[in-house]
């Protein structure tokens, strides 16, 4: 792939072998790919396009009748053939004359929206007529929602028919690390924590300046990045306000479901149906508490965690032309930010720290654990075997400091009751000044650890995203 091509089309290389692996087998395939907007849905299959005949749909939000005439327009300039409008009858059409094409029907829940009888009738057409033809369908959208809950779901029509399914959720750091291969490492991290893995936030960062310069620009009315978070909210969502009021009290510090509910304004009971939906959209996740019941919230996208953090909190300095306050605001507030997202990194790239021999336990399990006031950031563990206390600090730390720091976390760990034969002590931080001599169960991670990890070619192998 030419470096043209790579600003372009940024690290989907797994997902373009999958269906590449399914093209190459040569009959029939029934293929989903989804996810949230901007993750590079799009962008992945103009790829996979490249060399075969194709014909590229993508659907309006329009009555029946006149999405049918856009169909049929689509037919004609890109096949040079008519069209009833029907997508049925185009595909057995297609089927009919034997040849391999390729035909990628995109925002599929549009035309289901439009026409509910399509799942049934496109099953039908599957299991009658397509099915031995060399036609290669994909349907692709991003209603998260709608292609897990309603077309992929045992109830569904097309439920078990696919050949197969791809969700697309934002990049991993590792990826991110590779698009960003110009800063330092510090400065990278910095930027996953602003803008997340969702390569159309990426590409609005400009990599010949920092991410405090980047600010000047994003944390602007008017800019995509500032628009983008209730923009997207309120194309995937039908309460869109129920669900910022959410996430904006996630970003300031509630876990409890009282305190999120009463920032929602709606009942605690009705808070786990919101909060499978933001999952759903890969915007929170659960982190469990390892060795014991329960779970917290975090956020799971980095774009999602500093829109709510500053953005949405500091609006009206934006948009009544206080940027640049908005941003030394941000810079001030930056290092405390940082720390969670320094937490969430490390769970992360548990399974890279692991094969670089960084990290000596085999993370089967991940998490984190906390009893009244004492937590321990994250917890790594193989059951019966290892277990791994990581205590986490966005700073630089002396030696002596190290070493407190990590005689205070075998301390709390020694309450965990999660103590195997094998324990090890892991203090993160982003560098250690005069790195004195440790115990072999005490170990220190440094933003130069975090690089090695990401840029060993172990981390690249598997599912890029």
């Amino acid at each position: 792939m030419s470096e043209r091509d790579m600003k372009d089309f940024i690290d989907r290389e797994a997902e373009l072998g999958l269906l590449e692996e399914a093209w190459r087998k040569g009959g029939f395939a029934f293929v989903v790919v989804y996810g949230r907007r901007r993750v590079g849905k799009t962008r992945l299959l103009l790829e996979f396009a490249k060399g075969k005949q194709l014909f590229y749909y993508t659907a309006i939000e329009a009555p029946l009748e006149e999405l049918r005439e856009d169909f049929a327009r689509a037919a004609k300039v890109q096949l040079k053939v008519p069209s009833s409008g029907d997508p049925i009858d185009l595909l057995e059409w297609l089927a009919s004359t034997g040849q391999r094409i390729l035909v990628v029907l995109d925002e599929f829940q549009y035309m289901v929206e439009a026409d509910p009888s399509l799942p049934s009738r496109l099953q039908r057409s599957i299991d009658t007529t397509l099915s031995g033809s060399k036609v290669f369908l994909v349907i692709c959208g991003s209603a998260v929602s709608f292609f897990e809950r309603e077309l992929m779901a045992y109830r569904s029509p097309l439920f078990g028919r696919g050949s197969l399914s791809l969700k697309l959720p934002p990049l991993g750091f590792p990826h991110v690390r590779r698009y960003l291969s110009n800063y330092p490492i510090e400065e990278a991290v910095l930027a996953y924590g602003a803008v997340g893995g969702t390569p159309a936030y990426l590409k609005l960062l400009d990599r010949s300046k920092s991410v405090l310069e980047n600010l000047h620009y994003l944390l602007r009315l008017g800019s995509r990045f500032y628009e983008e978070a209730p923009n997207l909210l309120r194309q995937e969502l039908r309460e869109p306000r129920t669900y910022m009021g959410i996430l904006a009290a996630l970003a300031s510090g509630g876990r409890r479901p009282s305190q999120l509910a009463s920032a929602a304004g709606i009942d605690a009971r009705a808070l786990p149906k919101y909060l499978a939906v933001l999952e759903e959209l890969d915007i929170v996740a659960r982190i469990a508490k390892v060795g014991g019941r329960g779970s917290k919230l975090d956020f799971k996208d980095n774009y999602f965690r500093f829109w709510f953090a500053f953005a949405y909190k500091l609006r009206h300095l934006i948009e009544t032309g206080f940027a640049q306050e908005a941003v030394e605001h941000v810079e001030r507030e930056l290092p405390s930010y940082m720390g969670p997202v320094y937490e969430s990194l490390l769970r992360e790239l548990l399974p890279n720290l692991y094969r670089a021999g960084l990290v000596p336990v085999r993370p089967v399990e991940v998490g984190s654990w906390w009893s009244g006031k004492v937590e321990i950031d994250v917890v790594a563990r193989e059951p019966g075997r290892a277990a791994a206390f990581v205590e986490v600090k966005w700073r630089t730390v002396s030696g002596a400091e190290a070493l407190e720091l990590l005689r205070e976390l075998e301390a709390k760990a020694s309450a965990t009751g999660l103590l195997p034969p094998e324990s090890y002590y892991v203090l993160a931080v982003k560098r250690v000044k005069d790195q004195p001599p440790l115990p072999k169960h005490y170990k220190l991670l440094q933003l130069s650890d975090i690089e090695a990890a990401v840029s060993s070619a172990s981390c690249l192998h598997g599912v890029q995203a």
